[in-house]
């Protein structure tokens, strides 16, 4: 027992015994002020005893300011109504803590021995007891025991500050420290229960989170030793941006000195996953890293995304994966910043669920470093984009402090190439971003529609990709993209994708084609033969998750001199979309015995706009619009009348070639 505390408790006896004293001329009431109480970790200011009743056995102490675990509690009241003095033993069997909580309270101090005990119940199934040992004659060493269970965790608001509410669980467990001269030496264990909490804003949060801490730590000369080992076995933990269930252990060990924290080693572990080792020392008083350096273990990657990635990407293209692979990584801090890092990749795969995409055997060495530039490495053996199969490619990276750059590589397509070359990532403000530009050399269109379950159209896809660039969750093509098909060129501009991996990706771009030849388009689709060639602009094309939400289109006859035919089966097909008496009508004509008719000009457009197609064709007349004028002989019109039509509707009825919305007739 330090001498100061000694002192203390003989000043507290002392005042007892004056209290027993002036009984003798005073029997109903007495007063009497301590003064102050100080022992380690703690201090009492203003103590004052009042005793009352005929054998002076109701008693009350009042606190006026008590100091401990660094927090400081004021006007504290406790009575007793059944207190008892006995030579050196104070004693309380049925107290309660008035101030500034309500509980009962028992205590018996042994004021010769320097030993005492404290229980308080402040509920039901709730208990805390603490035990101060007689101290040891042979080295004077005092040890002090403090068990507890059932207790309310939200009662650590009282004790400290905390970032988050804790509304439920309950905590039990035991803690005993010694102190033997300077030495001073603690070990417990603390067992958690159901615990619940969040805070305000709902980016952190628990519930029913249980699990084990064991401690230990010596102190002497104002240096700590300190190990600790605990295990989270219960519940779900939300600490934006991470959402991760239990099933881990921590096991760690270090010193404490002026304010910083040295950790020699520390391992976090989860069974399914694997181990990450640290070690490292952390400034207390100023919130910062000193020094730090992580690493992981050969880490699985399906445990991994379904641990952290998953719940992450759940509104993304990257929510519903099937993955397998190996991960590696390490980084390291140096005054608050980190300085170095490395990911090592390997036989990584990850298959969209829903069939969108998908890569193979993915490989990477990636080290990074903040003042230097170093040479990496990626690369995959196959991959594939709604179907479309792309084979194995490689490059090397030079990766920068704050970008990644590659000069160039090449990735099959079919019977192509794709090359990419002054691809840059850089890491800004608002994110990732990157940038790239390319050239496909040519791709057959039957080859490649045929990956996505479409007909076969004549031509081939080729040409120079202007700068691709991504930033702010948007991929942009600055200038044209161009595409050979059906004799004619098909070209793109303004092209813009938001939320490009995001579960309804919007995308924005003009369309014009030229000369297309009729007769390859037809060819190509079971809707009768036309010869000519045709023009079509597509002005302020939106689809949202790959449907059209906006456009304003028009086709129309190519300038020139050519043949401009169209078959009894084109007509038909045209005609058959107003319903069967408009082609029941044609079938009695004279014309029905012509297998080709000839036309001056055609053309239609439809402007589409909430849900509702606006028609029209090359000219208006009183009763609808013109979709083909009659020209040569046998010549020919179309007619369609009805300008309002739903998009759902039309869509489906084009796919019948039946849509009695806009209905042909024949002149």
């Amino acid at each position: 027992m330090s001498p100061a505390f000694s002192r203390s408790l003989a000043a507290l006896a002392l005042a007892a015994g004056l209290a027993v004293a002036a009984a003798v001329a005073q029997p109903r009431s007495i007063a009497l002020t301590v003064g102050d109480l100080s022992g380690p970790g703690f201090s009492a200011r203003a103590l004052r005893v009042e005793l009352a009743g005929d054998d002076l056995a109701r008693a009350t102490l009042h606190i006026g300011e008590l100091v401990a675990l660094d927090r400081t509690w004021r006007d504290i009241a406790v009575t007793c109504s059944a207190f008892r003095l006995e030579q050196a033993v104070v004693a309380c069997d049925a107290g309660r803590v008035e101030r500034p909580l309500a509980a009962p309270v028992a205590f018996r101090v042994d004021v010769a021995a320097g030993a005492g005990s404290v229980t308080v119940t402040p509920a039901e199934g709730e208990r805390w007891h603490a035990v101060l040992e007689p101290s040891r004659a042979a080295d004077s060493a005092r040890a002090a025991t403090l068990t507890f269970s059932g207790v309310r965790i939200a009662r650590v608001h009282a004790l400290a500050e905390l970032p988050v509410k804790l509304a439920a669980g309950t905590a039990a467990g035991t803690v005993r420290a010694v102190l033997a001269g300077e030495r001073l030496q603690a070990q417990g264990e603390i067992v958690l229960r159901d615990v619940a909490f969040a805070d305000a804003s709902g980016l952190h949060a628990g519930d029913a989170v249980g699990g084990r801490i064991a401690f230990s730590a010596s102190a002497q000369g104002g240096a700590w030793r300190w190990t600790t080992d605990a295990t989270w076995s219960e519940g779900e933990v939300y600490w934006d941006p991470v959402y991760t269930r239990a099933g881990y252990h921590v096991a760690a060990d270090g010193t404490f000195r002026d304010g910083i924290v040295d950790i020699v080693q520390a391992t976090l572990a989860a069974p399914d996953v694997g181990e990450v080792r640290a070690r490292g020392a952390i400034d207390l008083a100023g919130q910062a890293i000193v020094h730090a350096s992580v690493e992981t273990a050969e880490l699985p990657v399906p445990p991994l995304y379904e641990r952290f990635l998953k719940p992450l990407a759940a509104d993304t293209a990257l929510g519903e994966l099937r993955t397998d692979g190996r991960v590696q990584a390490s980084f390291a801090v140096r005054a608050g910043r980190v300085t170095e890092a490395r990911l090592e990749v390997e036989d990584l795969s990850m298959e969209d669920r829903r069939g969108r995409f998908a890569l193979f055997g993915v490989y990477a060495s990636a080290p990074w470093k903040a003042d230097a530039r170093t040479e990496g490495r990626i690369g995959m053996s196959g991959a594939e984009v709604q179907r479309l199969p792309l084979g194995a490619f490689g490059a090397a990276l030079d990766i920068g402090p704050a970008d990644v750059r590659a000069d160039d590589f090449h990735i099959p397509v079919l019977s192509g190439l794709l090359s990419l070359r002054d691809l840059r990532v850089r890491r800004g403000e608002s994110g990732f971003a990157w940038e790239v530009y390319g050239a496909l050399s040519p791709v057959p269109l039957p080859e490649l529609l045929a990956h996505f379950g479409m007909p076969a159209m004549q031509g081939s896809i080729a040409g120079e990709i202007p700068r691709v660039r991504y930033a702010e969750s948007t991929l942009a093509v600055d200038g044209a993209l161009t595409v050979k098909v059906f004799d004619g060129t098909v070209t793109m501009t303004g092209l813009q994708v938001e939320s490009p991996l995001g579960l309804a990706p919007r995308l924005r771009t003009d369309l014009d084609a030229r000369r297309l030849d009729l007769d390859l388009v037809t060819r190509t689709f079971p809707f009768g033969s036309m010869t000519g060639r045709i023009d079509a602009e597509i002005d302020d094309l939106v689809l949202s998750n790959w449907r059209p939400v906006r456009f304003d289109a028009h086709v129309v006859s190519s300038p020139g001199d050519y043949p401009r035919r169209i078959s009894q089966k084109a007509v038909n097909s045209i005609t058959a979309l107003g319903g069967g008496s408009a082609t029941a009508a044609i079938q009695r004509s004279v014309l029905r015995f012509f297998e080709t008719f000839g036309y001056s000009k055609l053309g239609i457009s439809c402007r589409l706009e909430n849900g509702v197609c606006r028609m029209g064709g090359i000219e208006d007349r009183p009763q609808g619009y013109v979709i083909v004028a009659g020209g040569g002989v046998p010549a020919i019109n179309v007619l369609g009348y009805n300008r309002d039509v739903g998009w759902e509707e039309l869509v489906t009825r084009l796919r019948r070639v039946l849509d009695a919305n806009v209905t042909p007739t024949i002149q």
